[in-house]
């Protein structure tokens, strides 16, 4: 797994049984509506609310996977701090930048990363709050707003960025355009380092 959540899942009520997972959601005049995914049951019986993948959204993953075989996202190529845990910081809106790995699309367009200062303070990095015209608050508002768009795209992005002048935080929104990169660049194998012990 990427690590990305599934955007766009609609709830439905209705009787869902095991096995149902994979199999097609209709309207009560036999349209497809969706694609069943999973059942949220209090009672551990096939009982509950039931999630599906909204029919406009398998359209374009069936699409991608008869033209290509996979499906390949877009991605910024960057790691962020979970929006629960950036709250309990005192982030209220928008997705924490965590790292940005040297030499990538969002490092050369000026994405920063939170860090560690020579003194041991924590400088807090970018927060993404506007990706396009799409408000982001979450990671999940992220992952929606990246779907509209291909891996090779110029995204337009709005942070928050937090700077010590003269000896004061100061807040300041800045605007960057990042190339997207692939989501297979994160089924590449990590290289090992080897390292060889003198005697």
């Amino acid at each position: 797994m990427s690590g990305q959540c599934l955007m766009l899942v609609s709830e439905h009520v209705r009787i869902q049984n095991p096995g149902n997972s994979g199999g097609v959601l209709l309207d009560s005049s036999g349209n497809l509506i969706g694609m069943n995914t999973a059942i949220y049951s209090p009672s551990g019986a096939s009982a509950g609310i039931g999630f599906a993948i909204p029919v406009d959204t398998v359209k374009i993953i069936v699409n991608t996977l008869i033209q290509s075989g996979k499906v390949v996202r877009p991605i910024l190529g960057i790691s962020y701090l979970e929006s629960k845990q950036a709250r309990t910081l005192g982030i209220g809106r928008g997705v924490l930048v965590l790292d940005v790995p040297a030499g990538s699309p969002a490092a050369k367009a000026g994405l920063k990363g939170t860090r560690r200062t020579e003194t041991g303070l924590i400088e807090i990095g970018d927060i993404i709050v506007k990706v396009g015209s799409t408000v982001i608050d979450t990671e999940a508002n992220l992952f929606e707003a990246l779907e509209g768009y291909q891996p090779g795209d110029m995204v337009e992005i709005k942070v928050l960025r937090i700077e010590a002048v003269n000896d004061r935080l100061e807040q300041r929104e800045v605007k960057l355009s990042i190339q997207l990169q692939s989501s297979e660049i994160l089924e590449q194998p990590v290289p090992i380092q080897r390292y060889q012990y003198s005697q």
